[in-house]
C-alpha cells in the first residue's frame, strides 16, 4: 500500500509541502528549546538541527493540528496555521521522530515507552502522555487547573491529553521526572524498570492498560460529539448518541480514578515497609502529604483523605515498633512513651469522616486540625 493510500485511510489529504525556509526555522527553534529544557540529557544542537531540518513536512487537511507518520518519517500540519502554531505543534511530532526505532526492514519496533511486538503495540497511550509532558516542558507551559468529565486536576497540558498528562506526572512523581524524560527520548526501559521496582511489574502493566482505555474511550467520545455536531440526525438518534457518550464518560472517569488509586496504593504502601530512619519517615510523610497537589478530584471523592489517615496511623505504629537506640549520627527512631498522636488522628477521623480535606471544597476546621497534627507530631522534628 502506498503512502498516499495509508494517509487517506486516516483521512489525511496532502495539500503541499512546507517550504524549506519554514522547515529550517522550525528545526532550528525546536532544537534550541529541547537543549534549553533538557541540558542534562546531552543533546547537541547541530545533531538535532540536521536531523529535524531533513524531515519532510507537509500542509494537509482532514486531520488535527499535526501528525507524525513513521512510514515515511514525515510530519503533516493542518492547513491554516501560522508559524508560531506550526512550531508549537511540531515539538510533539519531532520528539516522535527522535524516539523512533526501526528494524532492518524499516518496520517500527519501538517508540519511546511503546513497543511494537506482535499485532498490537504496547504502551502507546503511556508514550503519548510522556511525549506531551516533554513537549509541555519544552514549551515552558505552567500548571493550571482543568476540569474534564467531572474530574478537576492540575495539568501542564490542558488542551492535549490533559488527563493522561496528569497521570503520567503522578507516575513521574514516584520515579523522578528525569528518568521518565530520558527513557521517553531514548526509547529504553529505564523508567519502566524504576517504576516496576517501586510499585511492581503487574501494577505497571495495569496502568498501561488503563492509559490505553482512557485514550480509546476519549477518542470515542470525541467521535460521537463530532457526529452530533456535523450530521443532521433524528431526535431519537441524537438522544441515543448522548446516552452512549454519557456512558463512555462514566467509564473514562472510572478508569482515571482506578489508575490514580493504583499509583497511590502501590507506591506509598510499598514504601511504608522500607522506612528505617527518621529521615526516611520525614521524606515519606512529606511526599505523601504533597501528593494531594497533583491528584484529580471530583464531588464526594474521599479516597486520598481516607488513605492518608490510614497511612498516618500505620506510620505512627511503625514509629513505635522501630529501634529504641540511636546510631552515631542520631538517625534511628526512638519509640514514644505515650501515643497521644494516634488519639488525635482517631478524633479527626471520627469527627470529620464525611468532610475530607482533599476534596475540591475542604472544610476549614478539618484543615486546621490536620495542620496542628503536622506541627505537633514528633516525626516532624526528627530531622
Amino acid at each position: 500500500m502506498s503512502i498516499e493510500s495509508d494517509l487517506k485511510k486516516d483521512g489525511i489529504t496532502v495539500i503541499e509541502p512546507l517550504d524549506t525556509t519554514t522547515v529550517n526555522v522550525i528545526a532550528k527553534n525546536v532544537s534550541k528549546k529541547i537543549i534549553a529544557a533538557f541540558s542534562n540529557l546531552g543533546f547537541d544542537f547541530d545533531t538535532l538541527y540536521e536531523r529535524f531540518s531533513k524531515l519532510p513536512m507537509y500542509i494537509a487537511e482532514g486531520m488535527s493540528e499535526a501528525s507524525y507518520f513513521y512510514k515515511n518519517s514525515a510530519i503533516y500540519f493542518r492547513d491554516g496555521m501560522g508559524l508560531a502554531d506550526l512550531e508549537k505543534f511540531a515539538v510533539h511530532e519531532l520528539i516522535h521522530n527522535f524516539q523512533e526505532q526501526k528494524n532492518e526492514k524499516g518496520d517500527l519496533t519501538r517508540l519511546g515507552l511503546c513497543t511494537f511486538k506482535g499485532s498490537k503495540p504496547t504502551g502507546m497511550a503511556l508514550n503519548e502522555a510522556a511525549v506531551q509532558l516533554l513537549a509541555s516542558n519544552i514549551l515552558e507551559n505552567t500548571f493550571e487547573t482543568a476540569t474534564y468529565y467531572d474530574i478537576t486536576f492540575s495539568t501542564v497540558s490542558p488542551n492535549c491529553y490533559p488527563l493522561l498528562c496528569n497521570l503520567i506526572y503522578q507516575m513521574a512523581y514516584v520515579t523522578g521526572e528525569e528518568v521518565l524524560f530520558e527513557s521517553t527520548f531514548n526509547s529504553n526501559d529505564h523508567f519502566k524498570n524504576k517504576f516496576t521496582a517501586l510499585c511492581g511489574e503487574n501494577v505497571y502493566n495495569q496502568i498501561s492498560n488503563y492509559f490505553d482505555k482512557i485514550l480509546e474511550t476519549e477518542e470515542k467520545i470525541i467521535k460521537i460529539s463530532n457526529k452530533i455536531q456535523k450530521t443532521e440526525l433524528s431526535t431519537a438518534k441524537v438522544d441515543s448518541l448522548y446516552k452512549k457518550s454519557d456512558e463512555l464518560k462514566k467509564q473514562l472517569k472510572s478508569a482515571y480514578f482506578s489508575t490514580q488509586e493504583l499509583i497511590i496504593n502501590s507506591y506509598f504502601t510499598n514504601s511504608l515497609k522500607t522506612l528505617i530512619t527518621s529521615d526516611d519517615v520525614d521524606i515519606f510523610r512529606k511526599k505523601l502529604y504533597s501528593f494531594q497537589d497533583i491528584i484529580g478530584t471530583t464531588t464526594n471523592y474521599f479516597f486520598f483523605n481516607n488513605y492518608y489517615i490510614q497511612v498516618m496511623e500505620k506510620l505512627d505504629s511503625r514509629y513505635d515498633s522501630l529501634s529504641d537506640y540511636l546510631d552515631d549520627d542520631n538517625t534511628y527512631l526512638i519509640p514514644k512513651k505515650e501515643n497521644k498522636f494516634t488519639k488525635i488522628i482517631n478524633y479527626i477521623n471520627i469527627t470529620y469522616t464525611l468532610q475530607p480535606p482533599y476534596t475540591a471544597y475542604p472544610t476549614y476546621k478539618y484543615i486546621e486540625l490536620m495542620a496542628i497534627f503536622h506541627l505537633l507530631h514528633p516525626l516532624h522534628y526528627l530531622v
